[in-house]
């Protein structure tokens, strides 16, 4: 995942495409562990997967009230589509993404026509 600053982060707000932002902070174990389940389910979406230091910015951390880390956020259309915080593992970060992140590979139609008959 690439790393982004916060203006890049604000940026996401005024774009169309989808994009997730995991937030984490270097010493947190947990951050670790979430960052690798995010780096499995990133080669499966066809979207951004950036990544973001809250450390070095709280003025973010503020605006997108993030309340704890690890954080992923989904952005779609320059607004939050979804917000994860239990990392539970890596089938079920890929079940709360279907849907709302293309899947690699597919046209949008057939994105959303299987997210309609998963539901």
């Amino acid at each position: 995942m690439k790393e982004i600053s916060a203006r890049e982060i604000q940026e996401l707000t005024n774009n169309s495409q989808t994009a997730a932002v995991f937030f984490y902070t270097p010493l947190c174990g947990t951050c670790q562990v979430a960052s690798e389940m995010t780096g499995h389910i990133e080669t499966v979406f066809d979207a951004a997967f950036l990544q973001a230091d809250i450390n070095t910015m709280p003025d973010i951390a503020q605006q997108e009230q993030i309340s704890s880390v690890p954080c992923l956020k989904v952005w779609n259309d320059g607004r939050i589509v979804l917000t994860i915080y239990a990392f539970e593992s890596v089938p079920s970060l890929l079940k709360r993404l279907h849907g709302l992140v293309p899947l690699k590979g597919m046209k949008e139609d057939e994105n959303n026509d299987r997210s309609k008959s998963s539901s």
